[in-house]
């Protein structure tokens, strides 16, 4: 998804809010109040409007500066590269993903659009032009290694940069039938794509199942052909030793234990992973501390590890298009995405423990969608002690808002922080979960929902889970419903929705006692908001008929979980 519902319009958001009225425009994620949810729509006083305009003017001074200062840069962990802490992600600007019937799949430049491939050579320029000289992308990326390919060439012809100014990164994945010598050519092919003679970084795509690892780093024997698929890790290390790839990472979107795993391997010197202020994406609900923060301090404390930071702005909360709530949480401090970004970045500082984040990614679709993070980077530069006091400020208006999610039926705060501390204890997601249920995420979006409005988001991440339900069998294992029923997205956005006729107290099992309740709760609520088909009308000769099925916001989801007969669904 690009960022064109980026809010752009901000002034005609202020006005609004002078308005006195916050259904603002479809961008919101609270179409209509959430039942024990605080109210959505803010009266804003004037004060407020005053320095939210404040706000809105000394952004525009900071876009001017970064304009003639640059990005600043940071040690990438052990590679000891000078990493800039935005990073242009090269998945939203190419002509074609690729994944279509062969002969619609974009190979060659002949079949590049002028207007797509001039829209990404104008984004490299103004990345490269502001210092945000990490381009990030990846063979599954579609058309995107082939048209950076030309887009390289004509920055170094014409003198814009050089080579060794940039620091480029792609990625490939591994699968069961790869051989060493198979996998080494195809990256290599990736390198030639980009018309490159190295990069400076190579990232294994994808290693969001036991699978991957086993691939990577075990002898699986031969392949279908009979040929000796070996210790695919090799390839990398000998493309490596030929200055083919100069620093090896990897990327997931897995289970927090398995990215630990990976870790721990000591065989990688960086590693791309999602962590954001309000959770960790596909792992939220996972580890000690319910996603990816001990990830965060083994990789960079313990292993010396380069961190970049995957989908800050769209995984990480949907901040170009963030709900009114949120955006009410930080206002006039910061828009939410300078907040995402500054709590990234001074990760360091408000950590406990001290672990740093080194780089995040902004995904463009034109040049004005690096916009607001330049101007959180000039910030950082320029006045890093301001950015750390706003971002306090809000980080407290957060907690707070958190915190009042709490047992509804008791005021003690006590209890209330308990919630935020507990609710993850316990609680499995897919792979631990009796029939596949994301449980963690699930009451991770209840949160999201409850506690900052994030209604959209959650529908958003509710939907892969919908779609998983349907195509999972409850008569085979979740490793056959893996390999057999599930499509390839299932390793990227895993688990199911919540199943009405399933008994999940046996899931819950392992949770505190007194979340018990709260947590059934919360999973039936998150359903109720976010099915597809509680919420959406298939065409308007049925809209009549459908009002029974639409979700009352005064009425409390009815207390039938738990007490299923544990039959599900199957296909």
């Amino acid at each position: 998804m690009r960022f064109a519902r980026r809010s752009s319009s901000r002034l005609e958001l202020l006005a609004l809010a002078v308005d006195q009225n916050d259904n603002n425009n479809s961008s919101s994620m609270m179409e209509k109040p959430v039942s024990a949810a605080p109210n959505n729509k803010f009266q804003y006083s004037k004060a407020k409007i005053d320095a939210s305009m404040a706000l809105l003017v000394k952004e525009c001074s900071l876009m001017a500066e970064i304009l003639s200062k640059k990005v600043p840069k940071v040690r990438f962990g052990k590679t000891e590269l000078q990493m800039p802490i935005l990073t242009l992600g090269c998945m939203r600007f190419q002509q074609s993903w690729n994944h279509g019937p062969a002969e619609k799949n974009v190979l060659s430049l002949d079949k590049v659009t002028d207007e797509c491939q001039e829209n990404l050579v104008r984004i490299l320029k103004h990345a490269i032009s502001t210092g945000v000289t990490h381009i990030e992308t990846a063979k599954g990326y579609g058309s995107s290694e082939l048209q950076l390919g030309a887009a390289f060439k004509e920055v170094f012809d014409s003198g814009i940069c050089k080579r060794e100014d940039l620091i480029i990164q792609t990625k490939g994945g591994v699968s069961s039938s790869m051989t060493i010598a198979q996998y080494k050519q195809l990256i290599i092919e990736q390198v030639q794509r980009l018309q490159l003679d190295y990069v400076d970084l190579f990232s294994v795509h994808g290693l969001n199942m036991d699978d991957d690892l086993k691939h990577l780093f075990e002898d699986c024997g031969p392949n279908e052909k009979g040929e000796n698929k070996g210790n695919l890790y090799q390839a990398l290390v000998e493309l490596k030793e030929e200055g083919i790839i100069r620093h090896i990472g990897f990327s997931s979107h897995g289970r927090a234990d398995l990215i630990k795993r990976a870790i721990e391997t000591d065989a990688f010197e960086y590693c791309n992973i999602h962590y954001h202020f309000c959770g960790s994406y596909t792992c939220s609900g996972d580890g000690v501390y319910g996603g990816n923060l001990e990830n965060v301090r083994l990789a960079t404390q313990k292993h010396d590890m380069g961190l970049f930071i995957i989908s800050p702005y769209d995984k990480g909360g949907r901040l170009y298009a963030p709900s009114n709530k949120l955006r009410d949480l930080c206002l006039p401090d910061m828009e939410p995405m300078t907040y995402g970004s500054a709590w990234l970045w001074q990760h360091e500082e408000h950590d406990p423990e001290g672990a740093p984040i080194h780089t995040i990614v902004c995904g463009a679709g034109r040049p004005s969608d690096l916009d607001q993070p330049l101007v959180a980077a000039a910030w950082m530069q320029q006045d890093p002690q301001d950015v750390s006091e706003r971002r306090r400020r809000i980080a407290e208006r957060i907690q707070t808002a958190l915190e009042d999610i709490g047992n509804k039926d008791d005021d003690d705060n006590n209890n209330n922080k308990e919630w935020c501390q507990t609710w993850h204890v316990g609680l499995p997601n897919w792979h631990g979960a009796e029939q596949g249920t994301q449980l963690g995420n699930i009451v991770w979006l209840y949160n999201c929902i409850k506690g900052l409005g994030m209604l959209d988001f959650a529908r958003d991440r509710y939907g892969s889970m919908e779609g998983n339900f349907a195509s999972w069998d409850s008569t085979v294992t979740k490793q056959e419903n893996v390999e057999k029923n599930m499509t390839p997205m299932f390793n990227w956005c895993p688990g199911c929705a919540f199943d009405k006729s399933w008994n999940y107290t046996h899931d819950l099992k392992d949770c505190p006692k007194e979340n018990q309740a709260q947590l059934l709760e919360a999973i039936q609520f998150v359903h109720e908001w976010c099915a597809k088909a509680n919420y959406e009308t298939p065409n308007a000769e049925e809209e009549s008929s459908s009002d029974e099925k639409k979700v009352d916001p005064d009425k409390q989801p009815e207390p039938v979980l738990g007490i299923g007969n544990g039959k599900r669904h199957t296909t």
